[in-house]
């Protein structure tokens, strides 16, 4: 099995992107629905190989991508395969989603004899250099690459743990910035064995959601790191970063504006209207169909409503729109409900 064209689209994802980009008509909008670990159920490839086997990870891959035909395909190592090579344990079940063990860095005093991993080097990003391997030979042309770095804090809360890390913010500022100055190093070298296989670069933070810590803390311990990374992503491969921001993310909207970003993906609380009027000319937009109520627990009805809305809000944005969905899917979804997603979009671009 090797990856194929979507017979129900006229164009490939890449012609999409490309046609897009140079501001011609396209078949459909691009749509980027964000599947997790929902590709292990899908393949019946488990959990633990689809992060530790590059020739699994590939079939997943090719699995859910000539099933649905989306736009865009996104491989680790991700937040879990960084903490893991920069020390870090995961407990995978046989059944669910893996899980930290405990956190790596119970001492400060572990960061004199820690380093910046160089992904060359290391088996456990390696993994994923070899999947890339595999699949940019077959997306060639076909579909865009991306490889999944997580966020910087992100990575830091697992290897912490998120409630010493918020704490240690206040009273130990100096080792955090420590701690995220190897993470972001590390980082920098995935971006580097990206550009080796002409992927872009994916991110997403969820512990940086301003929710949890602030903005005035994310302009601290956050912003600088991620837009050295956004930077970085440009120089090295030539492509800006897809971010996701989970939660609400109104009160950091003026620092996520300045990163370099292909899209700038929103979770589903988020007022589309709202980002596309106050920073959809600064920087494409993403989202946000629900992927719990809507995508998991809609009917195909409630779905292609939900698509609808939020085409017709998002094509508003000025500087460009991708569908995609709020977060996650939920990894034990109706494979189903991603044919009545994949056939909403198809069909609401069809009849416009």
């Amino acid at each position: 099995m090797r990856l194929e064209k979507n017979r129900q689209d006229q164009m490939t994802p890449a012609e999409r992107i490309a046609s897009a980009g140079e501001g011609k008509m396209v078949d459909r909008v691009i749509t980027i629905p964000f599947m997790g670990e929902l590709k292990c159920y899908l393949s019946g490839i488990s959990i633990r190989d689809f992060w530790f086997d590059a020739e699994k990870i590939a079939q997943a891959e090719r699995i859910a991508f000539n099933r649905w035909g989306y736009d865009r395909i996104v491989l680790g190592p991700n937040t879990r395969g960084i903490v893991e090579a920069l020390g870090g344990t995961f407990i995978y079940p046989k059944d669910g989603i893996p899980y930290i063990e405990s956190p790596y860095i119970t001492d400060y005093g572990i960061l004199d004899r820690m380093e910046p991993v160089n992904v060359k080097k290391n088996h456990r990003i390696q993994v994923f250099a070899q999947a890339a391997d595999i699949l940019s030979k077959e997306a060639e042309n076909l579909v865009p690459l991306e490889a999944s770095i997580g966020g910087p804090f992100t990575i830091a809360s697992n290897l912490r743990g998120v409630e010493y890390l918020l704490r240690d913010c206040r009273k130990k500022p100096e080792e955090v910035h420590r701690l995220l100055e190897i993470i972001t190093q590390t980082q920098m070298s995935c971006i580097e064995m990206a550009a080796e296989y002409g992927m872009g670069i994916a991110m997403a933070d969820p512990v940086a959601n301003p929710a949890l810590i602030g903005p005035k803390m994310y302009e601290e311990f956050v912003f600088p790191y991620t837009k050295q990374l956004t930077d970085y992503t440009v120089k090295k491969t030539g492509k800006k970063v897809s971010l996701h921001m989970c939660g609400n993310t109104y009160s950091i909207w003026k620092y996520l504006v300045q990163y370099e970003l292909n899209e700038l993906s929103l979770d589903n609380i988020i007022d589309l209207q709202r980002a596309v009027e106050e920073i959809g000319n600064q920087i494409p937009i993403a989202g946000n169909v629900d992927p719990v109520q809507v995508v998991m627990n809609g009917t195909k009805e409630e779905i292609n409503r939900a698509v609808a809305a939020c085409i017709q809000t998002g094509e508003k944005a000025k500087r460009g729109y991708h569908l995609a969905t709020g977060c996650d899917i939920p990894e034990k979804t109706d494979p189903a409900q991603i044919d009545w997603f994949m056939e909403a979009v198809r069909n609401y671009c069809k009849n416009l």
